[in-house]
């Protein structure tokens, strides 16, 4: 079957073109369609041969910014194969989490999906990925165990700890920047029955929530993975009348077991926290694991701004207890991750910078809406003051500017060498291109 190449004005342009964040419109020279790893070699050497970018989208998720007419949209969201080896599935680059989980659940395993199944596998994984099973089980980097992939010469490869260690070790945590992953083996771990959900209170308590979680997360154990932050509800007819449009503070939390004897315990002072008004935690199958935060699955207009913090200091907790209002500043949401303590973690990646990762995720449904909002970044990072490190998530940046702060600057310099080696025309990586 020959590579499918679509251009401006041909009908099937616009629906590919369509990313799940509806606030980036792709316009690039072509769009590819790939259902093989042949066809994305094909694609590439298309590309190369005109000079132009590779822009990979499967779901659409991470795009920082619109592809143009430099760039190749090369679309891999058909090729979605999932099969289950021993511990291990076996992915292609259009598989989404959920299709994972669906295929291990019956195995009594799990994989390192993030706080929503709908995301892709490969760009989450490449870009570090951090989800509610990061502490006692690592990254979804860490969990690659071998992968294809297509580097700028066109040629096909499959690269383990074993065949390549260096670009292995690169590969995790650095995204799109060395090429098109084809295929992605990852390891499922024994998560069959969780402890897990969330618990909310009034947002105005928002101050309480935080000095309690502070005190309560220093306690638990490794196995427990778990956030605190402030949601506000849309007031939308998908959403039920009891949550419809109200704002909450939450703390949501994990645990995989298999002895989830502790956990009343475990949980009693957070329960004990006056003014709880929903407390969903309890058993679950890890099936179910996107009922811990609820992220919508339907595309939106969205923007991202993240920090990495070395604890969450007097200072952080006032900036955060003060934009807790509804309307204070322009968010959706605002979350802290408790990353502390997770094993495996690359002491060149941002992930392993701090104790928790910050984030606000903001609507930005036109132009006017997204200045506010860039702005709102800006005060978001300033805010949290001493306790942010100068380090963001490679999954988290808001823009290129701030793919350099994904890693200390040492390993930065190892990959940017790297990349000048295997793409030094800069085929790929797009808008989260690592340079010197």
């Amino acid at each position: 079957m020959p590579l499918r190449l679509l251009q401006h004005g041909d009908s099937e342009y616009p629906g590919l073109c369509a990313a799940w964040n509806a606030a980036i419109v792709h316009r690039p020279a072509y769009v590819a369609v790939a259902e093989t790893a042949e066809q994305v070699a094909e694609a590439v050497d298309f590309a190369a041969q005109r000079g132009l970018r590779v822009r990979v989208q499967a779901t659409g998720h991470g795009a920082l910014r619109p592809a143009t007419e430099d760039d190749l949209l090369l679309v891999t969201s058909g090729m979605d194969t999932v099969a289950i080896n021993g511990d291990t599935a076996l992915v292609g680059p259009g598989a989404k989490w959920k299709a994972v989980i669906d295929a291990a659940h019956p195995h009594g395993l799990a994989p390192l999906v993030g706080s929503t199944s709908d995301v892709g596998v490969v760009g989450y994984s490449l870009g570090g990925g951090l989800g509610f099973l990061a502490r006692p089980f690592g990254l979804a980097a860490q969990a690659i165990v071998e992968l294809q992939l297509v580097t700028a010469d066109g040629e096909i490869r499959w690269v383990d700890d074993q065949r390549d260690p260096g670009l292995m070790a690169a590969l995790r945590g650095f995204g799109p920047n060395l090429g098109v992953v084809t295929a992605l083996r990852t390891r499922l771990f024994p998560a069959a029955q969780l402890y897990a959900g969330s618990m909310m209170w009034p947002a105005d308590l928002a101050r309480d929530v935080l000095l309690a979680y502070r005190d309560w997360v220093a306690t638990v154990p490794r196995e427990l993975t778990s956030a605190v932050g402030v949601l506000h509800v849309p007031d939308a007819p998908f959403v039920p009348p009891p949550m419809r449009g109200q704002s909450v503070a939450r703390i949501c939390l994990c645990h995989p077991g298999p002895d989830h004897s502790g956990m009343d315990e475990l949980l009693a002072p957070l329960r004990a926290l006056p003014g709880l008004v929903m407390d969903l935690t309890g058993p679950m199958p890890s099936n179910r694991i996107d009922e811990i935060t609820a992220d919508p699955t339907d595309p939106l207009p969205f923007m991202l701004r993240a920090e990495m913090l070395a604890g969450l200091s007097d200072e952080a907790i006032d900036y955060l207890a003060g934009i807790s209002p509804r309307d204070a500043e322009p968010y959706l949401l605002w979350l802290v991750r408790h990353i502390g303590g997770a094993p495996q973690l690359d002491p060149g990646l941002a992930y392993a910078q701090g104790e928790f990762v910050a984030e606000a995720v903001s609507l930005a449904p036109g132009p006017d809406v997204a200045a506010a909002v860039q702005d709102f970044g800006g005060r978001f990072s300033a805010g949290l003051g001493a306790a942010a490190t100068g380090y963001t998530p490679f999954n988290f940046a808001a823009g290129p500017d701030q793919i350099a702060r994904a890693f200390t600057p040492e390993y930065g310099a190892r990959l940017a060498e790297t990349k000048r080696r295997l793409d030094p025309a800069g085929l790929f990586g797009g808008e989260r291109t690592l340079t010197a």
